[in-house]
């Protein structure tokens, strides 16, 4: 087994995963739901903190960046520490493979402070909007969605704008201004462990900017999909 500071604090022990963790990353229908995920924390989940065997209810209930960092690390104990990618050129008239690898013990880790809700007034409309972090449960609302966008992901984390509930209308007729500056601070308070990869094509210098979760070698490497 294996022991981990999750960035909010709290311990988690893990076991490393096995073919019924791998059927489960190959369900397409569970990967379309969001719930193949859930269920391998769920599976490999020895202890968070003093709950032993904890259920899924408990594995949902976990920040999103605790969430993400668990999973980064039951990859390294189950697969190495050693993600060897292969991204494309973005640029249509390149399209070369780049070949990179990344060290997820070099990752950088950000632990969360001890608020759980944010205030912040919009700079255009002087409106206060407070919000939230994500967790699983907002991570499923948002995977069940038939198109998730920008405001989706901005407006799952609100919890009123000037003490009244948000909507999507609240959100469409917000200033570019005021959005960029309300993602701008969501992103500051936000802990985890950060998975995004950047890099320059070798052929051609077109930046390639990816997360580490979104490619088939994080938890298949050397596999085709």
């Amino acid at each position: 087994m294996y022991s981990f500071e999750l960035p909010s604090g709290t311990e988690l022990e893990l076991r490393e995963m096995t073919g019924a963790e791998e059927e489960l990353l190959t369900n397409q229908r569970l990967i379309r739901s969001g719930e193949a995920i859930n269920q391998v924390l769920r599976n490999c989940f020895v202890r968070l903190g003093e709950k032993t065997d904890p259920d899924l209810a408990e594995v949902m209930n976990l920040l999103s960046g605790d969430r993400l960092f668990a999973l980064v690390r039951l990859r390294q104990i189950s697969l190495g520490d050693e993600v060897e990618l292969e991204l494309s050129c973005p640029n249509s008239a390149c399209r070369m493979t780049n070949f990179v690898t990344v060290n997820l013990e070099d990752l950088k880790v950000t632990p969360y402070g001890e608020e759980r809700e944010f205030a912040f007034m919009l700079p255009g409309s002087k409106k206060t909007v407070r919000f939230g972090y994500l967790d699983g449960h907002k991570e499923k609302r948002l995977a069940s969605l038939r198109e998730p966008n920008i405001s989706s992901a901005m407006l799952i984390r609100i919890l009123d704008i000037d003490g009244k509930a948000p909507s999507k209308k609240s959100l469409a007729e917000m200033s570019m201004r005021d959005r960029n500056a309300l993602r701008q601070e969501m992103s500051r308070v936000d802990a985890g462990i950060d998975t995004s990869v950047e890099t320059e094509c070798d052929g051609c210098g077109t930046k390639i900017r990816t997360r580490l979760e979104a490619e088939p070698a994080f938890l298949f490497p050397g596999v085709r999909l």
